[in-house]
């Protein structure tokens, strides 16, 4: 048995490897639409990280409370002193820049992140990320430091929502402005809390009298302090050594991903172009199972994915290295973590293809099925766009053979060996829907 179905698996890898124009579509289209991609993604091979200068328009309609401005705070972290234009006056005193923090002051800020401009209409800046002037418009509401208001009378604390609305266009960048607002807004609540408790709560066990101003200059010192600390932007490993984002993996391992269910699609689809031929008929009249037959494609299958994604894997590796001009190793040390996801990898796409050969009546029409399921996949993996901007819908993702392989090789990437899911998962998907494919090849009487 073993023999035949390295006779049928043989058979797809000659005619696979034989094809020039096959070759083509299967290893250097994904590698120039990636390296493409990623150099129009910025700053590839310039060694810091590309995601900067992100136009952001902040409108902001606190109206302070007890001496302290929250939204304020905020718009001196995003926007410099001289990109304010239409700025409202200031209600408080701007955040101190002392000697310490402007000696260990990061390598990259929010106004390096950032290409922010202050507004004073809510609309506007809508109108402004619709029109795609921005990539995401920061609303700070009117109640956002009266809501924060903490006294020992009145111990609830209310949030306040600032609005963030981004452009569905750039939703990589709109996801990052909207983190990053949310953990200023949190920083900022705790640390005007903290104050505002701290000096209540020693007022009254001292039974000192006019704390409240001290209390709003504290809360201003803590809260500028804690804005601060969210301004430091680096990209760490799990070791903790700084590691310099690099766009060819996330957009390579997605386009190779996806391009390897595009090949076991069309290597699966096969068998229908031997039945026609006559191949298949005279393989079941032997004494072949049906099962067997369906066993030597996946192997086939398995054996061409797999050359694929390592020529795939190294051609990436080769242009990354050119493009620094020193050798890098983009997808991490762990060579045996790497390996491991490669065969899963290669296991989970070549399992979905699968299905094509047990559905389509004909060949064509099992290639537009296999076209249909590789690109759902790749819509869900984030062969397209961030998976993130799916909303609600996220958790679609998981039925994607693309979002678990290029999650695992961006992890290895980043330094971190924790795979384990990722593989699982891929073994789960090959598994299943081989495992539907084969229950439909068997009850199918025309093939």
């Amino acid at each position: 048995m073993l023999r035949k179905i390295w006779a049928i698996a043989y058979v797809n890898l000659y005619q696979t490897f034989t094809d020039r124009n096959l070759i083509i579509i299967m290893i250097v289209t994904p590698l120039v639409l990636a390296t493409i991609i990623s150099l129009a993604f910025g700053n590839l091979g310039g060694g810091s990280a590309p995601i900067q200068n992100i136009p952001v328009a902040i409108v902001n309609l606190d109206e302070g409370a007890s001496g302290f401005n929250g939204g304020q705070i905020m718009v001196e972290a995003f926007v410099p002193p001289d990109g304010e234009p239409g700025a409202p006056a200031s209600q408080t005193p701007d955040c101190p820049e002392t000697e310490a923090a402007a000696s260990t002051a990061p390598a990259m800020s929010l106004t390096d992140l950032t290409d922010a401009v202050l507004l004073d209409d809510a609309a506007a800046a809508k109108a402004g990320v619709d029109e795609g002037s921005y990539v995401a418009a920061v609303i700070i509401p009117a109640d956002f430091s009266q809501k924060m208001s903490y006294s020992l009378a009145d111990r609830q604390v209310e949030v306040s929502s600032i609005e963030v609305y981004g452009s569905s266009a750039s939703p990589i960048s709109a996801s990052i402005i909207r983190s990053v607002v949310e953990g200023f807004a949190n920083q900022l609540l705790t640390g005007f809390v903290a104050a505002q408790a701290t000096i209540e709560t020693v007022g009254q066990q001292f039974g000192l009298a006019g704390m409240g101003a001290a209390a709003a200059n504290l809360s201003q010192a803590i809260a500028c302090a804690s804005g601060r600390t969210i301004v430091s932007i680096e990209q760490q490993t799990v070791e903790g050594e700084q590691a310099d984002f690099n766009p060819l993996v996330l957009f390579g391992s997605a386009q190779a991903v996806f391009f390897a269910l595009f090949t076991a699609n069309a290597t699966a689809a096969t068998i229908l172009e031997e039945r026609r031929n006559g191949t298949f008929q005279r393989m079941v009249i032997s004494p072949t199972p049906r099962v067997m037959i369906l066993f030597g494609k996946l192997v086939g299958t398995f054996l061409i994915v797999l050359v694929q994604l390592l020529f795939l894997f190294i051609g990436f590796t080769v242009i990354g290295s050119l493009l620094e001009g020193r050798f890098q190793s983009i997808w991490g040390d762990n060579i045996i973590a790497i390996a491991l996801m490669l065969v899963a990898t290669t296991a989970g796409t070549a399992g979905v293809g699968m299905i094509t050969a047990a559905v389509g009546k004909t060949a064509e029409q099992a290639n537009i099925i296999g076209s249909i399921v590789s690109i759902l996949m790749g819509i869900l993996g984030g062969a397209f766009f961030a998976v993130n901007a799916l909303g609600d819908f996220e958790f679609l993702t998981r039925l994607s053979v693309v979002r678990w392989g290029s999650e695992g090789f961006s992890k290895l990437a980043g330094g971190d060996a924790n795979i384990l899911t990722n593989v699982i998962f891929l073994a789960i998907l090959g598994a299943l829907f081989f495992g539907i494919s084969l229950l439909i090849f068997n009850r199918r009487k025309d093939v």
